[in-house]
């Protein structure tokens, strides 16, 4: 199997159907569902993402039971919108929208300027390449300047209350469903979309490449 090196802040990827021992020039065909295995690589990090997801910072004063939330959304809106990247054959689907998810005890002040915002959504990864959708490569755009990046402050409450959530990652397989939950700056933002910020890829053993690329879907507004 031909492997490549990374350039500096870019991607490996392995073609698929590659047989251990021999070389291949080009991908397999999609839909054949076989994959290479990756060999460990560091990361890649996209410009266009945040290498830290901001941590709130909790008020000095307590929260009473009238100021936050006080249990977990049971009625959402549907967005059923899709991003379909056509150069790696991989997609995201956006199912529904969750709002106003309450903030744990101690973080008025974060929950009077933030929104805590859940995604339902399905990712399917290629078939034709070993390339990851990472939740790092996330966002969810206000015009504000916050990140608005996913954060975990949540998930352990989420978990409880059975919201099933979504990987950190997943690079091959059958397509994966599940929450991730986003703080978003301001709160009660009027319009909402997703971006999905794609890192430069490089496929191994050959030439050719992927440049950055980012892909938005509305979800309010």
């Amino acid at each position: 199997m031909k492997t490549a090196m990374a350039a500096a802040g870019v991607a490996v990827l392995l073609l698929a159907g590659c047989a251990s021992g021999s070389a291949a020039d080009s991908p397999a065909p999609s839909g054949t569902g076989a994959v290479a295995e990756a060999n460990t690589a560091p990361e890649p990090a996209s410009s266009t993402t945040p290498t830290a997801t901001p941590t709130a910072t909790p008020s000095t004063s307590p929260a009473t039971a009238t100021d936050l939330p006080t249990a977990f959304p049971s009625t959402f809106t549907d967005v059923n919108q899709t991003i379909n990247d056509s150069d790696l054959k991989e997609s995201i689907t956006v199912k529904r929208v969750a709002r106003q998810l309450p903030w744990p005890a101690g973080y008025k002040a974060s929950a009077q300027a933030y929104e805590l915002v859940a995604l339902e959504m399905t990712w399917t990864p290629s078939k034709d390449y070993t390339i990851p959708i990472r939740k790092q490569d996330l966002a969810i755009n206000t015009g504000s300047q916050f990140p608005n990046a996913p954060d975990p402050i949540v998930n352990d409450a989420a978990k409880a209350a059975g919201w099933t959530l979504l990987p950190d990652q997943i690079d091959k397989g059958d397509p994966v469903s599940g929450w991730l939950i986003f703080k978003v700056d301001p709160r009660n933002a009027p319009t909402m979309t997703l971006a999905y910020n794609r890192p430069a890829v490089q496929v191994s053993g050959s030439r050719t490449s992927f440049p950055a690329k980012t892909f938005t879907v509305g979800l309010v507004g």
